[in-house]
């Protein structure tokens, strides 16, 4: 979601107004549980559905996660552990079994099945693909979108090994599924993101005023910076490196490191995260020239 918006830069309340919005790490990791168990129960079934898989697997390595891996994982687990093997079935009643095969327990967002005594990591995946006999079964790889090529090569070997012939026929990319599955969000989510999107407008706001420019004196690296670190101390962060640019008449391109000058145009491309979820949001701010009470 990309918003543009266009105001004279002038005086505004500060973003200490919206701490008290910001929830503390604990409570935050409470919405986010939540909000993937109810996404995992309500919308992951539809889009296997649409997408005709009746079974989807995310594997990722430890520092090499599969871009979507993140977003079926709880709040307190912050990234793969060692070989993270998360598998999805879809019953015959519609609902969605959610198995993990890893060394660490996901519980209670996912079953543990790796019965560690008995086999090996791959041999558990392959036997419970055998016992619930899948006819087509995802896998993430894929030309297109880099949110659906998440299986690396090194992995997908060892998982057609595991498999061997006959089941390795079934793999099909889960591409497409997984870019519906990012971009489809609950009506929880939903609801939340106008807050999270007034946070960002408050944050942009604030960069684009008296508070923070100085004319004749900050430049656009100032505020970029200014962004990073106020950011920061709200307890959130950037998901991009902001930019800001001043757009002069009868001049090119301007540095970050030139000073902003009354009469200037100022832009901004800024984005933040919280609970998951992200802001995008572009604006423009006069700068107003002495005796100016209004931008032309």
């Amino acid at each position: 979601m990309r918003d543009t918006f266009t105001a004279p830069l002038q005086t505004v309340a500060s973003t200490n107004d919206y701490e008290r919005k910001i929830l503390p790490l604990r409570q935050q990791a409470a919405i986010q549980n939540a909000w993937i168990h109810h996404r995992l129960e309500t919308l992951m079934p539809e889009v296997m559905r649409h997408h005709n898989l009746d079974a989807w697997l995310i594997i990722g390595r430890e520092y090499n996660e599969d871009p979507m891996m993140r977003s079926l994982l709880p709040a307190t687990m912050l990234s793969a552990r060692r070989l993270t093997m998360l598998a999805l079935f879809l019953r015959p009643d519609g609902s969605l079994g959610k198995l993990t095969i890893s060394r660490y327990g996901i519980e209670p967002f996912y079953t543990a099945a790796w019965q560690v005594e008995q086999e090996d990591q791959w041999e558990a995946l392959a036997r419970l693909i055998r016992e619930r006999d899948p006819q087509r079964i995802g896998i993430n790889y894929g030309d297109d979108f880099a949110f659906g090529d998440g299986l690396s090569h090194a992995l997908y070997t060892q998982l057609v090994e595991a498999l061997g012939p006959e089941l390795s026929q079934r793999l099909c990319s889960a591409e497409l599924a997984a870019v519906s599955w990012l971009e489809r969000r609950s009506e929880l989510e939903i609801a939340a993101y106008t807050g999270i999107v007034q946070i960002a407008h408050a944050l942009v706001a604030e960069a684009f005023s008296h508070r923070v420019i100085h004319p004749g004196v900050t430049t656009p690296l100032d505020v970029i910076w200014w962004f990073r670190q106020r950011t920061h101390e709200l307890g959130l962060t950037c998901w991009f490196q902001p930019s800001v640019s001043i757009q002069r008449r009868g001049q090119s391109e301007l540095p970050q490191t030139a000073t902003i000058l009354p009469g200037d145009l100022l832009h901004c491309d800024f984005g933040l995260h919280y609970l998951g979820l992200a802001t995008d949001t572009q604006q423009h701010a006069y700068v107003l020239n002495l005796g100016q009470t209004e931008a032309p």
